[in-house]
């Protein structure tokens, strides 16, 4: 009989909490046929020759253990993706394939953080970074997605005279929750930044593929020495549950990429080897259509919102993160009983008043939920 009173979890996982995500997921289970604007997955099917390539993987027996990094043909080919569309290069060695990018966030960031190690987030943020950085009891710093050089320079000094050393830079681009994507002058500015504090970029871009204005420049472009890039294929091609994304290190960096890679032997062990061949037709079949509903709604999105709430312009991913009369958290609840599911803003930012909008749903539901909200908005106003 075990001893009463006696505590079985360790430290480090009493700083995980349970995801506000899952929670609205939860609460919409639970409303017969909900406005539910909170799912962060595209509600298109994955690609016809994506599923063929992952069926002939399997009837191919294609079904053993790969490499722990992943089978050379995707290796090889997310490199000449990274240097025919975005400009940069990377090594297929220094490429470690895993089971989606959360799955490589929790690789990356067991391998490269001690306990009491400073990292940065670009506010707002996905939850998984502070979740990750809680985690392994790390110091945060915070700047804002809006940020400018005179805000860099500032911070810079006072982390000098603080006397911290910052270890790493952290943010999604485009972003989730935002839309925002950053500036080449703004990443040209953070990479300076990085330079000065010594600090490695972790560029989250697994919303690369939804750029509707065609701004999005690879971190790794402007500072490839410094700049770990992380992709995949949930977004882009509706791969959510089938569990595949990548990581990229410059050379210089390749002792993480290792490490990391060993640390997959014992956890994840490889990424499932039919979808990795999935995943090669997917770099081989891009989006259009699918891109060109989601950039309407986006639009219809902007359209509807403007002059009614405040928000960043979503220029990419599938996100609106408006202002909000009330707390997040109350404001959701209030839509809850209109049977309109919307995220809280709470777990993205310091900021208590924003909610997140997902317009990844068809045009019915994004109106009526749109209109809901807008109703609320008005009447609590």
């Amino acid at each position: 009989m075990l001893p009463e009173g006696k505590n079985y979890l360790s430290n480090k996982i009493l700083r995980m909490e349970s995801s506000e995500i899952r929670k609205a997921f939860e609460l919409a289970s639970r409303i017969e046929k909900p406005l539910n604007l909170s799912i962060g997955q595209p509600d298109f099917p994955v690609p016809e020759p994506v599923k063929e390539a992952m069926i002939k993987a399997i009837r191919d027996n294609k079904n053993s253990y790969t490499p722990t990094t992943g089978i050379p043909e995707l290796r090889e080919r997310i490199s000449r993706k990274w240097k025919e569309e975005n400009g940069f290069y990377v090594q297929p060695e220094n490429i470690i394939v895993s089971t989606g990018v959360a799955s490589l966030l929790m690789l990356l960031f067991e391998t490269m953080f001690n306990e009491g190690d400073h990292i940065l987030l670009v506010e707002p943020y996905f939850l998984i970074y502070p979740s990750l950085s809680k985690f392994n009891n790390l110091n945060m710093h915070f700047i804002s997605e809006d940020f400018d050089p005179p805000s860099l320079d500032s911070l810079a000094d006072k982390l000098s005279q603080e006397k911290v050393q910052l270890k790493a830079i952290i943010f999604s681009n485009p972003s989730n929750p935002t839309g925002k994507i950053l500036s080449r002058e703004q990443l040209t500015s953070l990479a300076g930044f990085a330079q000065k504090t010594g600090a490695i970029i972790i560029s989250d871009e697994i919303y690369e593929t939804f750029d509707y204005d065609k701004q999005l420049v690879s971190t790794a472009f402007i500072l490839p020495e410094q700049t770990i890039t992380l992709n995949g294929f949930s977004k882009s091609h509706a791969m959510t549950g089938l569990r595949l994304g990548y990581a990229g290190f410059p050379e210089n960096l390749s002792a993480i990429a290792g490490k990391m890679a060993a640390l997959q032997q014992y956890s994840v062990v490889c990424a499932p080897h039919p979808v990795q061949w999935a995943g090669i037709a997917a770099l081989d079949n891009p989006i259009q259509a699918e891109l060109a509903s989601m950039k309407k709604r986006r639009d219809y999105v902007v359209q509807t919102l403007e002059g009614k709430a405040r928000f960043t312009h979503p220029s990419g991913a599938f996100y609106a993160f408006p202002e909000v009369p009330l707390s997040g958290e109350d404001f959701s609840l209030r839509a809850a009983e209109k049977k309109l599911i919307v995220v809280p803003g709470h777990i993205f930012t310091a900021k208590t008043n924003h909610i997140r909008i997902s317009y990844a749903v068809s045009e019915e539901i994004l109106e009526e939920g749109l209109s809901v909200f807008v109703n609320l908005l008005q009447d609590l106003n």
